[in-house]
């Protein structure tokens, strides 16, 4: 069926939508504003509403034909100010057509490799080489789409909130409506300064860059206050859900999930540090008061409990909502199978389009291009194009956080080989997320594919195909992530929208803030094993706060994996340091024809040893914004981060 699809970051785009959620597909939507008729407009609005047409977001925008009265006097020049401004403030992590992209944020981890230093240039936007090998400096840190980025989002919400009501021909309603938007905006791009570099300069006013800067960092609570205050005042003006025309559009259910997922990160040692794990971040702190803008003064437990309500809050309006995991109760994926109907529930929830379970997405998909080429699908998986791509090699350390079905744990000494991979991971009997996410050597992936031959040829019978080779030679790495790449339905990209908030990430925050608060029985146990009953595992039953701790820790890593989470996670956990300086190992086979049927013998081989400082915990601010001595006191502090 033909639909018409809100796109904040392409307007409205008109399209088939093959296995879209059941119930949302059935409307016929009339496109209610033009917007491709006006790239005059688009154009001199978005340098004058932005500051990504400035060299620095300090500055004064120019003037033009159109000013700021001119984009606010009328409701469709307005509503492209809005558009411009999800651009701006919504992230996606789908690559695009610029061959320096990052694909993956989970690159900065232990759960992707890419082949170093052959495809170092994958992620030399984000200076991600640096960041893995130890050498991360300050005018290079990893911080995608730099400092000031973040403040020209910031500055396109405080216009729209500063003029908004000047619109004439717009309600009431529809203006109270993009302030919410505007709201959740601000609030997501101070979070998303926050998680990176601890407290940062609050700015709730277009900045004048003609006139002296003087914003200091704010404290942590400070800065939790106001983002919880914005989430909160956001929340009370959006809907709790949209038409289908409008997917993709803040409702309130993703402000209250802003807000849950602020306070689950101050409550968690980071910010909110326990007496007994005070060693572990003193080297990435001041010893002082200006630790104020990195943590509390204090631990307190009641932060966890205000964590946990937030969380619950957010799944008992997602719910109210019509908002549900998406569970069906088929936990594995048919064998051999390309089709909807195949798909076990957790790779669904990726590949059915506006479920019930996505809170909120990005729906700027990686197959939207510019000149008709795709680049960024090849450097999202190899087994996504076959041909030359970025192959998203799965590290061994990360691979083992899934369990067996059973609930066991399953290591591989680094020593071990065998003649049949693709028997032997299957006899493995993992965790059937694990078979979700990731491709393997010997998989039957899909129709167009088929088997997938990551090995190294045998000179003979089965020779090395682009599967098994990469600019670096033949490297025969046989397990690699697909997650967010086309399997089924011919490979149609177009289903795929980036997870921002999704359900499941809730049911994960209450039960870890819940075990920390008052322990794990009860509802902290409940929660988990929901997650873990969808991807057809059995309960776990901790007994003590740490265990729970340890089981929940894992859950989430293996439920959220390549979503953007795990570098945050094992920051705010404390375990980043003893996580990441990690020597990194991978699985590689080699055909074996000698017998007169192909074998796939495997073995061990290193991949990296990776290097993680603990002044790391903290990003460092680039050395032109120190400078200008507005971020510490202006005399005896500049407000750098500690060890930068």
């Amino acid at each position: 069926m033909k639909r018409n699809i809100y796109n904040p970051h392409n307007d409205f785009i008109k399209e088939d939508r093959p296995g879209v959620a059941s119930g949302s597909n059935e409307y016929a939507i009339k496109i209610k504003t033009m917007h491709w008729l006006l790239p005059a407009v688009i154009i001199i609005s978005a340098c004058l509403l932005s500051m990504s047409c400035n060299k620095d977001f300090l500055e004064k925008p120019n003037g033009g034909t159109f000013t700021v009265d001119t984009v606010f006097s009328t409701q469709i020049n307005a509503d492209m100010a809005v558009a411009r401004m999800y651009n701006l403030c919504i992230p996606s992590w789908f690559p695009r057509d610029n061959g320096n992209e990052m694909p993956r944020p989970d690159m900065l981890t232990d759960a992707v490799y890419y082949i170093y230093p052959t495809y170092s240039w994958v992620g030399l936007t984000n200076n991600a080489a640096a960041y893995t090998t130890g050498n991360q400096t300050a005018d290079g840190n990893v911080d995608r789409g730099g400092f000031g980025g973040h403040y020209s989002g910031i500055r396109q919400a405080n216009i729209i909130l500063k003029k908004i009501d000047e619109v004439k021909d717009a309600s009431q309603l529809w203006k109270d409506q993009v302030k919410g938007q505007a709201l959740f905006c601000r609030a997501f791009q101070h979070f998303e300064l926050f998680r990176q570099y601890g407290g940062i300069p609050i700015v709730v006013e277009p900045l004048d860059g003609t006139k002296q800067l003087d914003v200091r960092r704010s404290a942590v609570k400070t800065v939790t206050d106001s983002i919880v205050s914005w989430c909160d005042q956001a929340a009370r003006l959006l809907p709790a859900t949209w038409g289908p025309a409008d997917f993709g559009r803040v409702t309130s259910v993703a402000a209250k999930a802003l807000k849950a997922r602020m306070l689950l990160y101050v409550a968690s040692p980071l910010y909110n540090t326990p007496s007994n794990m005070a060693a572990e971040i003193a080297e990435a702190r001041y010893g002082d008061a200006r630790d104020s803008v990195l943590a509390y003064p204090n631990y307190d437990k009641e932060r966890w409990k205000l964590a946990a309500d937030a969380a619950r809050d957010v799944i008992d309006a997602a719910i109210a909502a019509g908002g549900a995991l998406y569970q069906t109760g088929k936990a594995e994926t048919t064998p051999r199978t390309d089709n909807f109907e195949g798909l076990g529930d957790y790779e669904a929830v990726f590949n059915v389009y506006a479920n019930s379970e996505l809170i909120l997405v990005n729906t700027a998909h990686m197959w939207v291009a510019n000149n008709g080429w795709l680049f960024g699908k090849y450097l999202m998986s190899k087994v996504r194009m076959g041909s030359w791509a970025v192959k998203n090699n799965v590290p061994i350390e990360f691979a083992q956080l899934y369990e067996k079905r059973d609930g066991s744990k399953w290591t591989v000494p680094l020593t071990a080989t065998g003649n049949d991979f693709t028997t032997w991971i299957q006899e493995q009997n993992l965790d059937p997320r694990f078979y979700q996410t990731f491709a393997y050597d010997g998989m039957w992936y899909n129709s167009q594919i088929g088997t997938i031959p990551y090995y190294i040829g045998d000179g003979g019978k089965s020779p090395t195909t682009d599967y098994g080779r990469s600019d670096a030679g033949e490297d025969g790495y046989a397990l690699e992530t697909y997650k967010y790449v086309a399997r089924i339905n011919n490979r149609d990209d177009r289903n795929f929208a980036w997870t921002i908030f999704r359900l499941a990430e809730f049911y994960l925050n209450y039960a870890e803030a819940m075990n920390e608060y008052a322990g794990p029985a009860g509802l902290p146990t409940t929660y988990l094993n929901m997650i873990r009953k969808r991807a057809g595992m059995p309960d776990k039953t901790p007994g003590s706060v740490e265990a729970f701790r340890e089981a929940v820790q894992n859950e989430r890593s293996v439920e959220l994996s390549y979503e953007g989470h795990r570098l945050n996670d094992l920051q705010r956990w404390l375990k980043a340091y003893s996580t990441l300086n990690v020597a990194l190992h991978g699985f590689q086979t080699r055909a074996n024809n000698s017998s007169g049927t192909l074998q796939r013998n495997w073995k061990i081989v290193s991949f990296m040893n990776r290097v993680w400082p603990k002044k790391y915990y903290y990003l460092p601010f680039p050395n032109a914004q120190v400078s200008n001595n507005y971020l510490g006191d202006g005399a005896s502090w500049l407000g750098q981060n500690p060890g930068w």
